[in-house]
This record gives structure tokens, sequence and C-alpha cells, in this order.
């Protein structure tokens, strides 16, 4: 699989189940959730590494079919962000396009809810789930993120 493969998928509003976040860039930063094991209720992002996108997509992944819930394009023009829910109740989703409709990078999570609303902020990406959450995206670095309590 390449990385025309995901966005034309996109196009049909599919995102592969990545745990993390894929950069045209052909890389894969494994991302999962988890639980801050000193308090149960928040929870805390674990990087599991970078892979480049051709040995991660060596064995099938499926695809889930999403919905957009928010679409916001930055002051200059030059991204479009849409957030929203996958499949399950649980997936969540970014895809930033550049001003040509190009996805630049996208993140796709089974354990973060639904992304109801999004807003960008000098150099970064603010994703609210319908959990209370705030999850912070650096646009040049999207693997680079935090969760908070909105």
């Amino acid at each position: 699989m390449n990385f025309e493969k995901v966005c034309c998928e996109w196009k049909k509003r599919k995102l592969p189940i990545i745990n993390g976040v894929i950069s045209s860039n052909g890389f894969v930063d494994k991302i999962c959730v988890d639980y801050d094991e000193n308090n149960d209720y928040n929870r805390v992002l674990v990087n599991n590494g970078r892979i480049e996108f051709d040995v991660f997509f060596a064995e099938d992944k499926q695809f889930s079919n999403v919905f957009v819930r928010s679409k916001v394009t930055s002051k200059k023009g030059d991204i479009t962000v849409f957030a929203g829910g996958g499949s399950y109740g649980g997936d969540g989703f970014i895809v930033v396009e550049s001003s040509n409709s190009t996805i630049i990078w996208l993140a796709f999570f089974e354990d973060s809810n639904e992304f109801e609303r999004c807003e960008i902020s000098s150099n970064y990406i603010t994703a609210y789930n319908n959990l209370g959450e705030k999850w912070v995206f650096n646009i040049e670095n999207p693997a680079d993120l935090v969760i908070s309590q909105s």
C-alpha cells in the first residue's frame, strides 16, 4: 500500500485504523492512549516509535468509515483541518490538508472518542472530543501532542 491509497480512501471518507499519525513524508508514528497510573481518570499518550509507511502497511490494514464533525481553515488559507469520528464510538480522527486538498498528515485513534470540533491557533491544532478532553497537535510535528481536560 502507498500513501496515494490512503488519500484515495479519504476522498471516500475512509481512513486506516492506525492508532497514531501518518505523515505524507512516509512515516507512521504509533501512539496509543493509556491511563495515568496515578490517576485512572487522566488519559495519557504513549509513543510506540516511528516506522516507515510501507513497513507498517505491509500487512493488510483495515479502514474505517469516518464522518466529519468539524472543518476549519487557517486564517492564511494554507491548511484545512477535518475532525470527527469513525465506525465505532471510540474512534476519532484529524486530517490536515494543504490548500490544494492534499493530505499533509492524519491522525486516527481507536480510543480517543470522536472529535466534535477543532481550532487552529498559530502552530497548533486543538481538537475537543466528547469526553471533555482537549487534544493539542503541533502542526509541524503532529506526533508531539498532549491530552488535557478542557
